[in-house]
This record gives C-alpha cells, structure tokens and sequence, in this order.
C-alpha cells in the first residue's frame, strides 16, 4: 500500500514535471526556445506549446510589435526638493553636452526602438540596451558638438531630431543587437541653472527681434499694396486719356478727310480749284463761328477806321496781274 502511494506521487510529480514543458505564447508575441542551451532557430507563434521541461528547455518571450523607449540624458532639476537636493552631481553631468561654440545645454532624448531579430538580441550581445545607449549618447555627442547653441536651442530642434534619427537607424543597422530605432526625440533642452537668465534675456531679445521684424515686414507689405494701388490707378488713368485722345485724334483725322472730301467733291462738280474751294469754305466757317461767338462777349470792340482790319481767317486771292502795257 505504502509503495503503490509512493509510486503514485512518483508518477504525478513526474507528470507535473513534464508538464511544465507546456508554454502559452500570446498573440503579440514571439518565443525562442532554447533546449540545453541552443537556440531554436524557429521562433513560436502566438498559441498553446509543448516542448522539454524546464531546465532542459527555456522559454524566451519577446513582442516584437512594442515599442521600446530608452532616454539618454536628463534635464537638471532646478528645485533643492528631496529628490534633488542630495541628488548625484554624475546624474546632471551625464546631461551635459558641449556644443560647437563651447556652450553647455542640458538635454533629454529619447530613443524610441523595436526587437526585430530575437535570435541576436538574445545572443548578439550581452546587453544590447546598454549597447544602445553608449551609441545614442555618442551620436547625441557629436552632433551637439558640431552645432551652435543657437542652432540647438531652439532653432534648429527639428532639423536636429531628422539627422539624429537618420544617425541612429544607420548606426543600429551596422550592430548585431537585432533592433530597429522608430524614431528620436528631443524631450527638452534647457540651459545651465547659472545662465538661465542669460539664455532667457536671449530668447526675449530673439523674439522681440522676430516681432519687430514681422510688424515692418507688414508695414512694408501695406505700403507696397498702398503703392501697387495708386501705380495702377495712375496707369488706368492714363490709359483712359490715351484712349480719349486717341479717339479724339481718330475723330479728328475723320473730320479732316471728310472735309477734304467735299473740298474735291465740289472743286469737280463746280469747276474751280480745290484752293478755291477750300478758301471758301474757311470763309464760311470762320464767319459762322463770328456769329456764334460775337453774341457772347460782352465787351465792345473799337476800330480804328483810319486803318484797315483783316477778319478773315484766310487770306483773299491774290488779285491776277495785269499784263505790262507797252509804251510807245
């Protein structure tokens, strides 16, 4: 009896044994199994699995689809709190970068990565994070220390996130760590406690800079319009005069041929001369317009009848010359 109960809990320890060979991995997941210590080159999917119980047999479960953030760097805390006051002087140094012009900035940036081979993030490297993190502050490094601290803070902060990010993907690619950086990110730039102040006095100067030079830039853009308006409105103008006087000329010039016109009209059907024709005609017009302007004006003219007055407008003919009589 004793022995069949013995031989009982022998057989259900042993079956509980085997059975801590059975793995769940979930549906975002992947899991690489090592059996006496190689790695299975499959990775298993998502599921209910069976496989040597432990230690014969380890499970490693990585979600490859997380996204992993590692922060490089902090900014300094300002306030004597009880988080800050016997705080490590090593901490805020390590947030410290030297840019080109031998300023010193506080910053924070964030290196957003993913597990794309588990197979080398497991056997690559001892410690692909740490891996990770010496190469961010690296490139975080050099390229503060190849800007200005304009450029830096705050200037150029996207262009500076584009080129680190572009940086670190090339970089990550080159080592066996079995990750992919997504994305890098700049949480926050701040200037030493000691020369806060400065940098702000800056940024105020900056941004009254910016202020001033966008109200001119509105002011010059009203006076140009202002300018662009009366310039088209002197061009309209005289547009419209030089088409009157256009006009006026084409009228003009009409009248003229018309005349003209009549003035051969009648020589032809008359039989005189165009001279005599238009002679004529001047003498008439410049009597009719002696009648229509001699009733307006209110003062007198006075004549002297010892001399003689021409009222025409066109000199009368010439008398013909008579011809020289001989003498005898």
């Amino acid at each position: 009896m004793i022995r069949t109960r013995a031989a009982l809990w022998s057989l259900l320890l042993l079956a509980a044994y085997f059975a801590s060979g059975l793995y769940i991995v979930r549906g975002n997941e992947q899991a690489l199994v090592r059996r006496f210590g190689k790695a299975d080159r499959t990775l298993a999917a998502g599921g209910l699995h069976l496989d040597l119980p432990w230690p014969l047999a380890r499970i490693e479960r990585v979600n490859v689809h997380a996204l992993r953030t590692l922060s490089v760097g902090l900014v300094s805390v300002e306030a004597f709190d009880g988080a800050g006051f016997l705080r490590d002087a090593g901490v805020d140094r390590q947030a410290e970068f030297l840019t080109g012009d031998k300023n010193i900035l506080n910053m924070q940036v964030n290196v957003h990565y993913t597990i794309t081979e588990p197979h080398k993030y497991f056997f690559g490297c001892n410690s692909p994070e740490t891996g990770l993190k010496l190469l961010a502050e690296s490139l975080v490094t050099s390229t503060v220390a190849q800007s200005s601290v304009d450029y830096v803070h705050p200037l150029g902060l996207n262009e500076l996130r584009v080129l680190l990010t572009q940086s670190a993907r090339e970089a990550v690619a080159r080592e066996p760590w079995g990750l992919a950086v997504e994305d890098v990110t700049i949480a926050g730039v701040l200037p030493p406690v000691e020369v806060k102040a400065s940098f702000l006095d800056v940024s105020n100067a900056r941004a009254e800079r910016d202020r001033i030079i966008s109200q001119e830039l509105a002011r010059s853009d009203k006076l140009k319009a202002a300018a662009e308006a009366g310039a088209n409105q002197l061009l309209d103008r005289a547009e419209s005069e030089r088409l009157a006087r256009v006009e006026a000329a084409r009228g003009s010039a009409d009248r003229f041929m018309r005349i003209v016109e009549q003035f051969r009209r009648e020589a032809d059907a008359g039989g005189r001369t165009a001279a005599d024709v238009r002679r004529s005609t001047m003498q008439r017009m410049w009597t009719a317009t002696l009648e229509e302007l001699l009733p307006r004006l209110s003062r007198q003219v006075l004549l002297d009848p010892q001399q003689s007055v021409d009222l025409f407008l066109v000199n009368p003919p010439p008398a013909p010359k008579s011809a020289p009589t001989s003498q005898r």
